[in-house]
């Protein structure tokens, strides 16, 4: 049973870690999709005249699409072959690593289900075939007679639509977020969140009438630094803006997402500052580094320590209230109340005794409770009825709920705790107590001794952990962003072979070519970053605001942070510029000419 209970609690922390996972891989499918429709967008407008030659001997409309759809299902499934063998080498990369850190795996079984190939491929191939159906379907269009013209141009559509959907969505998405941040809702993060998705679309979908302006902006600077190089780079990025645009969307998104978190985590960690200093009275705290709890005769031994004036034991342990999960920690209310700056909202702290509970004040109306009124506190050893005696506000406790430790004693719970809070006795020298408790807890080495600007750092680093965890696999999608800046302009040189031999021709030289194909990178590296970090900044403060009754409090924009964003985006800019500029440069300027 106690193999059951723990496999079914392991199963439950990896359905949620898989979801997690699984969101970032739907992040990098979106980003793919964009560099899907790019490249079937420029294949199928480089051989236009191909196809209107098919048209004008016989081919239906229907057959061109289907030739196009035919050749993005291939596509789909070699790329899915191939993502299922890199996924499955990484997944024993990974055990591999597990073992390296501590985690032997090794005697693990990994096996690829017969499920998740199927998935993998109707992924794989359905995002393929949407992604290419729009040039498919615009491929069909090219009439018969435009065979017989030397320049084919495949019909467009107006960004009169583009504009008009796009405005819808971001106007919608703007309301949702509204309602989120000023109404009165129980889940304001689902509508924050549908608003987001919603206004992400449509700036994606205006972006090439939207990001004119920055291309335009960027101009400006090109054009006294470099000249009519310069000049050409831009407008050769505003020619197709279409297409500018979509390579731009994709780095978009994943920089919005970026920024977004930069800014939701420096306000959690600012708010974090916040709340410890001034909560926290005690000037020492200890805790074990792992999380989990240690023996509390470490409590008794820091008692007896001269200079050492109250020592406030914190335990912590998963219950059940009125049926329901719940994190309740417990300590003694005298000595909790020197310990901490506890903020009550409602009732009187003086009221917590072995009868009675505290809630945070978020916890509370969430159960819509009342003053007064009985819960049932489920522990190990039986069910005890408490009465509720107040409330203190979020994150004035390590806590939701909070309750003595004669509570938990009569649950049967083993004695453990969490932090002991430590107050210095009047005029006690902290250097020399801190030195005498660290002989205490010489024989205990996972248990640590910290003063409050380091219990501060402690935390902020936990916040950092997740943070890089979550930057970490955002990159996943910004790299594909890159690959996609590098295959439409390796695409786009090949399709103005004619206008490369043509400017070379007329004095243009290599070093010019190469700097104006970095130059072009480096504007759509721009355009995606400036719009990412518009919008995720402001995602980041809607998300502060609609959290700020949940604790973060405090909004924090992280400049510095954002700054490097941008330089990174001229770096990879250039980097991506380097073998579509190296090709053009090698181009033969006759042959060129003589393009077709």
């Amino acid at each position: 049973k106690l193999a059951k209970k723990n496999e079914d609690a392991i199963g439950s922390i990896l359905s949620g870690i898989n979801t997690f996972l699984l969101v970032f891989a739907a992040i990098a499918l979106v980003v793919g999709t964009f560099l899907i429709i790019n490249t079937f967008s420029i294949l199928v407008a480089q051989r236009s005249r191909e196809l209107a030659l098919l048209r004008a001997m016989g081919a239906s409309r229907r057959q061109v699409n289907r030739a196009v759809i035919a050749e993005a299902l291939a596509v789909g499934f070699i790329g899915s072959t191939v993502g299922i063998g890199l996924g499955y080498l990484l997944a024993l990369g990974l055990k591999w690593l597990f073992g390296v850190i501590g985690l032997d795996i090794g005697s693990a079984s990994f096996p690829l289900k017969v499920r998740t190939i199927v998935i993998a491929y109707a992924v794989g191939l359905v995002v393929t075939l949407i992604a290419a159906y729009l040039p498919a379907r615009r491929a069909s269009r090219i009439p018969p007679v435009a065979a017989m013209r030397d320049d084919v141009a495949l019909p467009e559509s107006s960004l009169r639509v583009r504009l008009i959907i796009g405005s819808i969505l971001v106007v919608g998405g703007a309301a949702l977020d509204g309602v989120a941040l000023f109404r009165d809702i129980s889940k304001p993060l689902v509508y924050l969140g549908i608003g987001t998705l919603a206004i992400l679309v449509g700036v994606s979908l205006t972006a090439a009438v939207v990001g004119r302006p920055i291309v335009r902006a960027v101009g400006w600077v090109y054009k006294p630094v470099f000249g009519t190089v310069g000049v050409l780079a831009t407008e050769n990025s505003l020619r197709n803006p279409r297409r500018t645009a979509a390579t731009a969307s994709a780095l978009m998104i994943g920089i919005t997402l970026m920024s977004l978190m930069s800014v939701f985590g420096a306000s959690l960690a600012s708010s974090l500052d916040k709340s410890i200093s001034s909560t926290l009275t005690a000037q020492l705290v200890v805790s074990n580094a792992t999380g989990q709890g240690f023996s509390p005769t470490l409590a008794e031994k820091v008692r007896d320590v001269d200079g050492v004036g109250t020592v406030a034991e914190f335990r912590a342990l998963d219950a059940k209230i009125n049926g329901n999960d719940a994190f309740v920690g417990a300590a003694d209310p005298a000595e909790i109340a020197t310990a901490l700056n506890i903020q009550v909202m409602a009732g009187a702290f003086a009221g917590l005794n072995d009868h009675t509970i505290f809630m945070d004040a978020n916890a509370f109306k969430g159960g819509d409770y009342r003053l007064g009124q009985t819960v049932d506190l489920k522990l190990q050893g039986g069910t005890q009825p408490l009465k509720i005696a107040g409330t203190f506000a979020a994150n004035s406790m390590p806590s939701s709920y909070l309750v003595t430790l004669n509570t938990l004693d009569k649950g049967a719970v083993a004695p453990q705790d969490y932090y002991l809070f430590i107050a210095l006795a009047p005029g006690a020298s902290e250097s020399t107590v801190r030195a005498a408790i660290d002989k205490e807890l010489a024989g205990v080495p996972t248990v640590t001794l910290k003063n409050q600007q380091e219990f501060i750092d402690e935390q902020r680093a936990q916040i950092n952990i997740f943070l890089y965890i979550i930057y970490a696999l955002l990159g996943l999608a910004i790299i594909i962003a890159i690959m996609g800046i590098v295959n439409t302009l390796a695409l786009s040189v090949i399709e103005r072979t004619r206008e490369v031999g043509l400017l070379r021709a007329v004095g243009l030289s290599r070093r010019q070519l190469k700097r104006m194909v970095r130059l072009e990178s480096v504007v759509i590296a721009l355009l995606g970053t400036v719009l990412g970090l518009i919008l995720g900044v402001t995602f980041g403060i809607a998300v502060q605001r609609a959290l700020r009754d949940d604790g973060i409090d405090v909004l924090s924009i992280p400049w510095g942070q954002l700054a490097i964003f941008v330089v990174a985006a001229v770096i990879f800019g250039i980097l991506a510029a380097a073998l579509p500029a190296r090709r053009a440069s090698k181009l033969n300027v006759l042959n060129a000419i003589t393009t077709e």
